[in-house]
């Protein structure tokens, strides 16, 4: 599966606002230009995927967590 921080940033990049994604991202890169890149990303994914396609990613993602072979 994956690791809980790594699937915490997926969540929260797939679901969550560009707030709540950036403030995650703070924990582990302080580097502003990193973290404004970051939120360029998440606000290009939240106007191109579909909520269709945000729940394909996390229906992968839950099938990958749920995996023993992951």
């Amino acid at each position: 599966g994956l690791c809980p921080a790594l699937q915490r940033k997926v969540d929260m990049f797939l679901n969550g606002t560009k707030e709540e994604y950036v403030e995650y991202l703070k924990q582990f890169n302080e580097n502003t230009k990193v973290l404004e890149n970051a939120a360029n990303i998440k606000m290009c994914s939240d106007r191109t995927l579909t909520e269709e396609d945000k729940e394909q990613a996390t229906n992968l993602i839950n099938k990958i967590t749920a995996s023993r072979t992951c």
